[in-house]
């Protein structure tokens, strides 16, 4: 018999709430049981840090409009800048370490799934980590992401990967020792 790594948990909840967990969890084809622990999961590795971290969420078009209004060297540079120091800061406080697995949870986790600047994907091969994140936030977007990650990696792990941009998608190929 396999052991499990949940535990039973009871507890009341308003009925209203309720009928709109049960229509929610319908409309995506899981069970309320199944959606309400992908909701606390986010609330453990993310929500509730996210005042303290200083983060707020915004329209991507918000963010996309304003990329589009600098020019590509503009991105860039405003990706390296917000990579030096927000990454570092946000992944002592969240992680208490720096880490080659901590810097990587944050870009799939803050940036990614929770953060919703793209899809989170990676392949590790003998001699490579590859790290692939797909977007919408058009050329500009992929501008400012190379100079973010570039940064990033540079100031956290003291890395400098292989990073390649399409005008969708940002492709980190770290090389494994």
């Amino acid at each position: 018999m396999a052991l499990s790594n949940s535990t039973v948990r009871s507890f009341r909840i308003d009925k209203t709430l309720s009928e709109t967990l049960n229509s929610e969890a319908e409309r995506m084809g899981v069970s309320v049981n199944a959606m309400i622990n992908s909701v606390l999961k986010q609330y453990a590795e993310f929500t509730r840090f996210q005042s303290k971290l200083d983060l707020l969420v915004i329209h991507r078009e918000i963010l996309r409009s304003l990329l589009t209004r600098l020019d590509e060297s503009e991105s860039y540079a405003l990706g390296l800048d917000m990579g030096k120091e927000i990454p570092n800061d946000t992944i002592l406080f969240w992680k208490k370490n720096v880490s080659f697995e901590s810097v990587l949870e944050y870009i799939e986790k803050i940036i990614c799934t929770y953060g919703y600047i793209g899809t989170f994907d990676e392949l590790e091969t003998d001699k490579h980590k590859i790290i692939v994140i797909r977007h919408r936030l058009g050329a500009q977007g992929s501008r400012f992401l190379l100079g973010f990650m570039k940064s990033l990696i540079k100031q956290t792990l003291d890395l400098e990967p292989e990073i390649d941009v399409t005008d969708y998608s940002v492709k980190i190929q770290f090389e494994l020792k």
